[in-house]
């Protein structure tokens, strides 16, 4: 079982292991979307004074992850409908560039290994055991662009989108998901860049929609505290 994020600190870099903390556990969805950040009850919880929480937040800000509104605090932020598409919408050009250096050069085993893995998820299996493993697919394939650019955008772009992926996956057909992610594996493992591409656009496209819907139908995910 993964460790809990929200646990003492014990490095010396305490801002840096706090940073990645907070962020571990807001992208994770342990912190929800929305949530006022309290200074007092992370430093408590981290054990750690409030100053590298203070920092680590300040930094959050700058990320998207947090947003500071005046006289009331910060908070994870929450994406609208117009923002989620348009994270989507870079995902994928980003994805597609990506998709040319993988295409080239395919990562074989990996790729095969992803493969058995999202054939053996079915509709039961838990949907954070999924995102998981979608999440680190995806991190293949820019990872594996050599591109550390691209890499370190693409990774910022993810984490933005996963703040309400938690929730948005719910009655998504993961099944119908992995078949997606399948085919666009055979088509990496073919070198067929052009298929793809196609593949890729499908895939996000269904996972843009679902994220889209769900923020929509949510009204508090346009709270205009939290609104720029």
């Amino acid at each position: 079982m993964t460790e809990h994020p929200l646990t003492p600190a014990t490095s010396t870099d305490l801002r840096q292991i706090v940073y990645e903390k907070i962020k571990e556990a807001i992208v994770n969805g342990l912190i929800p979307a929305g949530q006022r950040l309290s200074e007092v009850e992370l430093a408590g919880k981290l054990d750690v004074s409030r100053t590298p929480v203070r920092e680590a937040i300040r930094q959050l800000a700058q990320t998207g992850l947090v947003k500071l509104v005046p006289r009331k605090g910060a908070f994870v932020a929450l994406p609208t409908p117009k923002d989620a598409s348009d994270l989507y919408e870079i995902r994928t050009a980003l994805e597609t560039l990506a998709l040319e250096h993988l295409c080239a050069r395919p990562p074989r085993e990996d790729l095969i290994r992803f493969r058995e893995l999202f054939g053996r998820i079915t509709n039961a299996t838990p949907p954070n055991a999924y995102l998981e493993e979608d999440r680190r697919f995806h991190s293949l394939l820019s990872v594996r662009s050599n591109n550390n650019f691209l890499e370190t955008v693409l990774h910022n772009v993810t984490d933005l989108i996963q703040l309400c992926r938690h929730y948005s996956i719910e009655g998504v057909s993961l099944e119908q998901s992995c078949g997606e992610h399948i085919a666009l594996i055979d088509a990496i493992l073919d070198g067929d860049l052009d298929t793809a591409k196609v593949r890729l656009r499908v895939h996000l496209g269904h996972a843009r929609e679902a994220l889209v819907v769900y923020i929509r139908h949510h009204p508090e995910a346009l709270d205009p505290a939290l609104q720029p």
